[in-house]
């Protein structure tokens, strides 16, 4: 019978396995429509228990991805955090004033948490067994379930696994090692030692939002000059210990933004001192540094070629490309949700595979949400007394609409689960037109500093990017950078960033037919195999989820042509009508 887990957390979601297969996953967000929505997740479980075809009876376990909150405080928070407290790695005592800092925000920190999850996290278990009165529930370690994502996703029967975020049932870091079904855990780095916590507070000083914006200080980031004085002032906060991540005094130096005690952190005055795009690059060189080191430790000892990344950190995507770089690794996969949104699945897998009989399947798409039926389409697009054109070959004609450079919003099938959008709710444009990252963005009321990611025929995809070999498998699903060749650059400069690398999307007829032949035709006409493919939503949104989701976001951006299905909607007959 099928296996069904949950994460309430932020990028709350829903996943069903069963025998080692994703039958069915989605995150809350995609219907409340807030980003990263945390909170009991009742539209999520509702939304795959449909796409799966089960009722509540058909689910024999329900996994919840973290060890109970009284066994996390007494087992890690009593025992681990007074001593992780002023771990300082080597690094000198910085002072009374950022120790006292240290002390006061972390154990604020701490203590905020765990009140909260405390009370959250028993409701919500309470709720899981009202629904699932006939289920057996377990409980998987919050990082055993991000390793186990990738892992039992994968090709490899051995690989090294990192992962790393904010905390999990108190731990930022793991390194295991995995071999056959079982994951073997090597090192735990605890808080206050937080990547996560990290490259928030840099997001925040920046004047962005933490835990959503992380993704404008890597753009912002190749603007600025790493080798700036600022990076000798924040390095030895962020440091390599042997297999772990230690971060001396860090939460004390950075303190937060918006307190009045001890205003004159660290991080003010940097702030004073530097322009943020410099602030972005030496933060952003240390936080790739300090990984760079953490893998080359663990290939040092271990001798493994498989990389696997998984956590909120590797949605870093110059962050996987610098450490795919490391000599001796030959692979690399990070799981296209690798953050929080993922660890339902993640620990869905765990139970199924380990324990419930179920075996390794390789993830070939993600495309695990709801689809939409014609009637659905049409009914979303007479509400708002649309004019449409029902298409038989509507790839063939959205390419031939890309190659006259209009601006495409694509609709179609199963929703993806993740943060990329990987075709079927993505807007599509021509890369040649290097201006776009101005106008469509203003568009679509978004400020970004990354220019869109590019979407790229498979068989053509080393003529357009470098060092690609043991990385093609990733990149099916827009979690990496590359250098790219200068034929890139040349062919399709609107999806080079200024640093020369470009966030692709490789896409075979396996995985994607009908957003294949988008490519294949558009190919034909132009003799250029890539295309912008970025996100089908307003600025602030999540991806869109239904139908209505996609009318509204198409009108608002004032978007050319709106592909859904095979219903053609040309924005100027509307204006006509």
């Amino acid at each position: 019978m099928a296996v069904l887990s949950f994460s309430s957390e932020h990028e709350a979601g829903a996943t069903i396995v069963h025998d080692g297969k994703v039958l069915a996953a989605v995150n809350e967000e995609r219907f409340s429509r807030v980003k990263n929505q945390d909170g009991f997740p009742h539209r999520s479980i509702e939304s795959v228990l449909k796409i799966a075809g089960l009722s509540a009876a058909d689910i024999e376990h329900v996994i919840i991805p973290e060890i109970s909150k009284l066994e996390d405080f007494f087992k890690n928070v009593i025992l681990k955090y007074p001593t992780s407290l002023f771990m300082k790695g080597g690094s000198r005592f910085p002072g009374v004033p950022d120790a006292f800092k240290q002390m006061f925000m972390s154990s604020y920190i701490v203590s905020k948490a765990y009140l909260r999850v405390g009370l959250d996290h028993y409701m919500d278990y309470r709720r899981l067994k009202s629904l699932f009165p006939g289920a057996r529930f377990h409980r998987v370690e919050h990082h055993l379930a991000h390793a186990s994502a990738p892992y039992f996703t994968c090709e490899h029967d051995k690989a090294l696994i990192i992962s790393s975020d904010y905390w999990g049932d108190f731990a930022c870091v793991m390194v295991s090692i995995a071999q056959g079904e079982k994951v073997k855990v090597v090192s735990r780095s605890f808080f206050p030692h937080s990547p996560g916590h990290y490259y928030a507070s840099i997001t925040k000083w920046m004047g962005f939002r933490a835990n959503r914006h992380e993704g404008k200080i890597v753009g912002l980031a190749a603007y600025g000059d790493a080798e700036s004085p600022a990076y000798d002032e924040i390095k030895d906060m962020f440091v390599c210990d042997g297999l772990k991540i230690i971060a001396p005094y860090m939460i004390g130096k950075m303190w937060h933004h918006k307190m009045p005690v001890f205003k004159n952190c660290m991080m003010k005055r940097l702030k004073e001192k530097y322009s943020r795009e410099d602030l972005a690059a030496v933060f952003q060189r240390r936080f790739e540094e300090v990984f760079v080191e953490l893998v080359r430790n663990c290939f040092n000892k271990y001798h493994i070629e498989n990389l696997l990344l998984v956590g909120g950190s590797f949605a870093n995507v110059k962050l996987n490309q610098r450490v795919f770089e490391v000599d001796g690794i030959k692979s690399i996969y990070v799981f296209p949700n690798m953050s929080d949104g993922g660890i339902s699945a993640g620990a869905a897998l765990n139970f199924d595979i380990c324990d419930n009989g179920g075996s390794r399947n390789c993830l070939q798409d993600v495309y695990f949400g709801p689809a939409f039926s014609d009637r659905e389409m049409e009914e979303a697009l007479d509400e708002q007394h649309l004019t449409y054109t029902y298409e038989r070959d509507i790839e063939k004609k959205i390419a031939k609409l890309l190659m006259d450079k209009k601006v495409v919003a694509r609709f179609d099938g199963r929703m993806e689960f993740g943060p990329r959008a990987l075709g079927n709710r993505s807007i599509l444009y021509t890369a040649e037109d290097p201006t776009v990252n101005d106008w469509l963005n203003k568009k679509l009321k978004r400020t970004e500093f990354m220019p869109f990611a590019p979407v790229t025929l498979s068989d053509h995809a080393h003529e357009c990017y470098q060092n690609l070999s043991g990385a093609e498998y990733t990149a099916r699903f827009m979690t990496i950078t590359f250098d790219c060749t200068d034929y890139m650059k040349k062919a399709s400069p609107a999806t080079v960033h200024v640093d020369g690398t470009a966030r692709p999307q490789l896409i075979s007829k396996e995985q994607n037919p009908g957003y294949f032949r988008i490519l294949e035709e558009y190919f034909k006409l132009t003799g250029i195999p890539s295309i912008i493919n970025t996100s089908f939503n307003m600025h602030e949104e999540p991806i869109v989820c239904s139908p209505r989701d996609a009318v509204r976001s198409f009108m608002q951006g004032h978007l050319d042509y709106l592909a859904m299905g095979r219903f053609l909607v040309n924005l100027n007959e509307q204006r006509k009508n």
